[in-house]
């Protein structure tokens, strides 16, 4: 039998990009370089606040019933609940339309639908490129609220807002042209 393999860690701080491409053209399971570079998407990874709800997923264990006979029952996976839940990102509330401090609280106002693409394991200054692999969750955006970031004299304004999963995830596609 041969030595187990050790995979080589790959860090995650600062190496974790997103962003929202709107509902249209965009396919998950080949996601277009050229679609989440256009002006229509929007790089959230400095807009979204470290508070901010990520995607995760709880999965029932279920135990199918009892019978007279058995002195045992075992689990089986059950119903499995995808979530963002609510993400937090920088608003200036006194800012110009489209000025830098509200292009995220103009991007989703309730109801708006589309992708949250995350890129992890490159730095997240490098811009998308073809092949590299990318995780896009389908959503839709909640109401929007004020709210303070942070405490005291370092709090900030943002904008708090619940994010619903509304579909699969496509984990893990190479980014086409």
């Amino acid at each position: 039998m041969t030595a187990p393999v050790r995979p080589t860690a790959v860090k995650m701080y600062p190496r974790d990009k997103w962003v929202f491409v709107p509902s249209g053209a965009y396919d998950p399971l080949l996601p277009s370089l050229a679609i989440l570079n256009a002006a229509t998407a929007l790089d959230v990874t400095k807009m979204f606040f470290a508070s901010s709800a990520r995607p995760s997923q709880a999965t029932n264990l279920a135990r199918s019933p009892k019978r007279l006979g058995d002195a045992e029952t075992y689990e089986f996976v059950g119903e499995t609940n995808p979530t963002i839940s609510e993400v937090r990102y920088s608003f200036d509330p006194q800012g110009a339309a489209l000025s830098t401090g509200k292009k995220a609280y103009e991007k989703f106002p309730a109801g708006t639908t589309g992708w949250l693409v995350n890129r992890l394991g490159i730095d997240r200054d490098t811009d998308l490129a073809t092949a590299q692999f990318v995780t896009s969750y389908p959503c839709e955006a909640g109401q929007q609220q004020e709210v303070p970031e942070g405490d005291a004299e370092g709090a900030e304004v943002a904008i708090a807002q619940t994010f619903a999963q509304t579909g699969p995830k496509a984990l893990n596609k190479a980014i086409v042209a």
